[in-house]
């Protein structure tokens, strides 16, 4: 679901609000016909073509001010409303780029927002510097004991292409947060919506390696 505005509110003015994603111009052809072709039925979430693009109606950017919170003095991103288990929050758009390119590497390596579609493939989506409200979604770790939502691939069916989206985890993952709203099974209205950044994140951020320029390796994953 959409609202009506343009931009969410809390947006930040400098940075591009996107309702689809932007384009590295060093992905190669055969990058994007991978990225294109269309999963077997069933097996990923489809986002119907005339799904409408803008800002969502279920969640919300909120400035988080507390001083126990690993982002105080950020954002996070809120349930606008009672999330049902396995619903689909918002799609995780950004810029496409190539880890097969050494300047794309260059430009994103050091990204806290940069995720996988098809790392056999060497493509990534990092929303660094332009995105949407899915670039504000924390990692649970020192707000809750687990996540309440996770990264999914999905298959956008107006571009015709894979993506990642933001869904609440399935009933049988539920959460329970230590403080605010609870629930076993979904997310409550007013909770945030936190997922896990994987080990490779953090990894990334305690002295881990990775190797520049190589298609089977990306250089940040959040």
């Amino acid at each position: 679901m959409v609202n009506r505005e343009t931009k969410p509110k809390n947006w930040p003015s400098s940075l591009p609000y996107l309702k689809v994603p932007r384009y590295s111009k060093n992905l190669t052809p055969e990058q994007l016909q991978l990225v294109r072709q269309q999963p077997r039925a069933g097996t990923v979430h489809v986002i119907p073509a005339n799904e409408p693009r803008g800002p969502t109606s279920v969640a919300k950017i909120t400035p988080i001010v507390n001083p126990s919170h690993p982002a105080n003095g950020q954002a996070g991103l809120l349930a606008a409303r009672d999330l049902k288990p396995g619903q689909l929050i918002v799609q995780y758009i950004g810029e496409l780029h190539s880890s097969c390119s050494a300047e794309d590497v260059a430009e994103h390596s050091q990204s806290d927002y940069d995720l996988w579609i098809d790392r056999d493939a060497g493509v990534a989506v990092d929303a660094s510097r332009a995105g949407c409200e899915a670039r504000f979604v924390n990692d649970f770790r020192g707000v809750a004991d687990r996540p309440n939502a996770e990264f999914r691939e999905v298959w956008d069916a107006a571009r015709k292409e894979r993506g990642i989206a933001v869904f609440v985890l399935p009933e049988r993952k539920g959460t329970k947060a230590r403080s605010g709203p609870q629930t076993k099974s979904g997310i409550k209205k007013g909770s945030e919506i936190l997922v896990s950044y994987g080990k490779g994140f953090w990894g990334g951020r305690n002295g881990g390696q990775t190797d520049a320029g190589d298609c089977n390796e990306q250089q940040t994953s959040s």
